[in-house]
Formats: C-alpha cells, sequence, structure tokens
C-alpha cells in the first residue's frame, strides 16, 4: 500500500509556482498579441475614445475574476474551467469549456509567435538589413520549438523565465514611456470627439477585439496544482492581474493616440504591428523603434508565448486523467514532472495555426472560444454553490451567483456581432467536441475519487511563511492601485491643458 501511494505522489505536480510567478503567467499571458496587434488598431475606428472601451472591457473582466477567484480557491486543480464544469455541471459541459479554452489560449500562442515575428523583422531593419524574405511563420515556428524545450524541463524553469520576461518588458516600457513622453501632442485626443460615431454593431466588434485584451486572465488557474499556497496565491493574482493588465493596455493606448495624427487613422487601423507602424508614420524611427520592439518581442511576446503552452498542457493532461482523452495525454514526465506529452500536442496545434498566418482570423476565433469556456465557468459557479454548499471557500466572491448570469448575457451580446467566419469557425469546433464526447469520452467512467482526495493536501504556511507571503502581496497591491490611478490620470490631463 506504501509503495502505490509513493507512486501516486511521484507522478503529482509540484506545487512550486508564488505570487510573483502567477502574476507573471497571467498578465504575460494576455498583454501580448491582442494589445500589440488587433486590440490596438482599433485607435485607428474610435481614437480617444479607445480608453472608455477598455475601461469598460476592464469592468466587465473584474466579475468573471472574482468568480474564478473562489472557484480556484476551492478547487485548486489542474485545467482549472474544466474541473469547475465537471463538478458544477457535468461532464459534457466539462469537455465542451476545456476543447474551447485549448482552442483559445494556443490560438493566443500562435498569434503571439507571429506577431514575435513581425516585430522582431521590423527591428532588424532599423539596423539596415533587409529581412523581408524571411518568412514569419518559420521565426514563429522556430521559437515554439525553443519554449516546446523550456516548458518540457519543467514549471519551476518556467515560471522563472517568465517572470524574467514580464520584468524584462515592464522595464523597457518604462523606458520607453519616458522617452516618448516629449513626442507626445495632446491636442491629438482632440477632447474625446469623433467624425462619425460607429453603429452599435461596428461598436460591439470593436469592443470584442479590445475586451480580447483581457482574455486569459484565469491562466494561473490552468496550473492551480502548481501554485504554492492556492488558498492565499489564486485569489490574490485574480484580483491584482485584472487592473495591472488594464494599466498596461491603457497606457500604451494613451501613447500610441498621442503620438499619430488622425490623418494616420486608415493607416493604424489595417496595421499588423501598430505601434511599429504608428512610430514609423509619426516619422519617429530608429532608436524608438529599436527601444519598443525589444521590449514588445522579448518581452510582451515571450512572456505571452511560455504560458501559451502551459496552460492549454494542463487542461489536455487533466482531461486525458478524467478519460475524456487517451491516457497517452496525462504521463508526467518522470524527472521534470511535466505532461510532456499534452505539452508536445499543444505545440504541434500551434505549428497547424502558424501556418495560416492570419491574427485576425486567429484573434477572432480565441476571443469567442474563450468567450464561450468562461460562460461555462460561470454557470459550474452556479452549480458550484448548489451542489457544494459547505465546501470550504477561502475567497468569496461578491454577490457571485448575480455577476455569473451578468457575466453570461454580456459576453452572449459580444458573440451575436462577433466576426461571422470565426463564429462559423466555433461552431464547427463545438459540433466536433460533441460529436467526439458522445462517440468516445461518455463511454468512459472518468475520475470518480471524493472531491478532497482529488485535490489533495494543500499546505496551510507556517506563521512566518504567512507574513512573508501577506507582505509581498501587500507589495503587489500597492505598486496595482498606482500604476492603475497613473493610467486613468494619465486620461485626464488632456482635459487639463
Amino acid at each position: 500500500m506504501e509503495n502505490k501511494i509513493d507512486q501516486v505522489e511521484s507522478m503529482r505536480m509540484n506545487r512550486v509556482l508564488g505570487l510573483k510567478e502567477s502574476i507573471s503567467m497571467t498578465v504575460g499571458t494576455v498583454v501580448g498579441v491582442g494589445l500589440f496587434t488587433s486590440g490596438s488598431a482599433q485607435i485607428g475606428y474610435v481614437g480617444p475614445w479607445i480608453i472608455v472601451f477598455t475601461f469598460v472591457a476592464l469592468l466587465v473582466s473584474i466579475w468573471p475574476s472574482l468568480i474564478y477567484a473562489e472557484m480556484s480557491a476551492a478547487l485548486p486543480l489542474a485545467g482549472g474551467t474544466y474541473n469547475f464544469a465537471k463538478r458544477g455541471l457535468d461532464r459534457m459541459w466539462a469537455n465542451l469549456a476545456g476543447w474551447h479554452y485549448i482552442i483559445s489560449v494556443v490560438a493566443i500562442c500562435s498569434g503571439e509567435t507571429l506577431a514575435f515575428a513581425n516585430y522582431f523583422k521590423i527591428l532588424i531593419e532599423q539596423f539596415n538589413i533587409n529581412v523581408s524574405w524571411i518568412d514569419s511563420r518559420a521565426i514563429a515556428i522556430f521559437l515554439i520549438i525553443i519554449f516546446l524545450i523550456l516548458n518540457l524541463r519543467g514549471i519551476e524553469q518556467s515560471g522563472k523565465a517568465q517572470t524574467i520576461f514580464m520584468f524584462f518588458f515592464w522595464g523597457c516600457s518604462v523606458l520607453w514611456f519616458l522617452y516618448m513622453i516629449p513626442k507626445v501632442h495632446l491636442a491629438y485626443f482632440g477632447g474625446f470627439s469623433m467624425n462619425k460615431l460607429p453603429s452599435f454593431k461596428e461598436i460591439m466588434y470593436i469592443f470584442g477585439l479590445i475586451w480580447w485584451c483581457y482574455t486569459g486572465f484565469e491562466t494561473s488557474v490552468s496550473m492551480g496544482s502548481e501554485i504554492k499556497y492556492p488558498q492565499y496565491t489564486l485569489p490574490r493574482s485574480l484580483k491584482l492581474s485584472v487592473f495591472l493588465v488594464f494599466a498596461v493596455n491603457a497606457a500604451f493606448q494613451w501613447f500610441l493616440v498621442g503620438i499619430v495624427s488622425h490623418k494616420f487613422y486608415s493607416q493604424l487601423a489595417s496595421a499588423t504591428a501598430p505601434y511599429a507602424d504608428g512610430l514609423q508614420l509619426a516619422g519617429l524611427i530608429g532608436f524608438p523603434i529599436v527601444l519598443l520592439c525589444i521590449g514588445i518581442a522579448f518581452g510582451g511576446d515571450l512572456s505571452t508565448i511560455n504560458p501559451g503552452i502551459a496552460a492549454p498542457a494542463r487542461y489536455i493532461y487533466t482531461m486525458a486523467e478524467d478519460g475524456a482523452l487517451p491516457n497517452l495525454f496525462c504521463k508526467i514526465h518522470p524527472k521534470y514532472k511535466t505532461p510532456f506529452v499534452a505539452i508536445l500536442l499543444v505545440g504541434t496545434i500551434n505549428i497547424i495555426l502558424i501556418i495560416t498566418n492570419s491574427i485576425d482570423y486567429i484573434a477572432s476565433v480565441s476571443l469567442i472560444s474563450l468567450a464561450i469556456c468562461y460562460m461555462i465557468g460561470c454557470l459550474a459557479y452556479v452549480g458550484l454553490r448548489k451542489r457544494y454548499p459547505v465546501l470550504k471557500r477561502p475567497y468569496i466572491a461578491p454577490h457571485g451567483t448575480f455577476g455569473a448570469y451578468f457575466t453570461i448575457f454580456i459576453y452572449t451580446l459580444m458573440l451575436i456581432f462577433a466576426d461571422r467566419l470565426a463564429l462559423i469557425t466555433a461552431g464547427a469546433l463545438t459540433i466536433i467536441c460533441l460529436v467526439f464526447y458522445f462517440l468516445y469520452t461518455r463511454q468512459r467512467a472518468g475520475h470518480t475519487v471524493a472531491l478532497d482526495k482529488e485535490i489533495g493536501f494543500v499546505e496551510e504556511p507556517s506563521k512566518i511563511e504567512k507574513e512573508k507571503i501577506d507582505n509581498q502581496y501587500f507589495v503587489w497591491k500597492s505598486a496595482t492601485i498606482i500604476v492603475t490611478i497613473i493610467a486613468l490620470v494619465m486620461y485626464i490631463i488632456p482635459f487639463i491643458f
């Protein structure tokens, strides 16, 4: 019996990620391809009104973040929404949520590698080196291979690399902001006036792409089995990450609005690298583009690709462990303690998507699939409240049930006005997932162990360790409040001057 217990324990993933890594993984997933491609390109349609869209996107992201904070603290397992839906609804809904999450985050990752290739090529061209002959897809695929190796070698190494990428990105961003302040034209903010108000359909489509800049807020949740002290770390990382994402989005958009004249908006709307293209349109070439591209490519993009492989691999692992996929995909590497077969599958799907070479299409498919996943997650939240009323919940979301239904309503409204081709794609994927479920998954019993055994032992920190993590949270919370206020004040400045 002891040998069996030891064998089970040896196959468990290690809880090694703290608050810093959880935030870095989450913010890294979110701040990337959305902000630096499709999201900021919408300035070409709405101009300074971008801040209104970004702020509303923040508001509709707070409640689901808090809902996921409650569920993840109570069920700190790999697989996030899949496990929530399995317990709160049933296995059919769980499989649907799992597949849509995998598709969406892998799409984000593949789109990010293409974005990296675009910004990297622009960076090299600043040194008068012609790299137009290099196919962006080749660079993207090479990058995927590097990150597959990094993720295969262990989550601790991946987490450390993620923190380095994020701090490098923030450092480059601050330097770029300081350098660009004298280049900003407050008159370009134009008192938040527009020549023509877009139709409601266009507004909702634009809002969807800007909301996509917030998707992935629950990345740390998908790695719940590898989070240290998840009863504290997960709720705290979710509450802070969504505001950090807002601050980064708002700051970058402010500079793009203040640098690019209205007469270039039509070109900005169709740009594949809006920030680099915007600087060129404003005549700011050389050092500003070099610093920007270094920060975006080697900080923002790499920080998204890393968890873009790690998170969906944990979903695949959990689904395989539950019988929704062949057992092959829940194998844990004996040395590195990573779901190595699942990671390789994620890499394969990434390469297939990269070959399409279409960031806009990938973006639309991603936002639709994540919206569907989050709606199932909200339904699961209501189901968990009813089915497990006495479940230990270290964190309680305020007015969670109402927030779940409100979120479902908002996301449904967004989907109605989403890209038609992407909606058809998502619909086709849903049908395929359901067919696969009824032909394969339903025939297997699934993971039927008691909930407490599935979660396993969750260590409670010692008094000294608790003070340490509380102090760390205080520092992160204070910094988050400060940068959020700064981001909001930046948009008040044009009215004062």
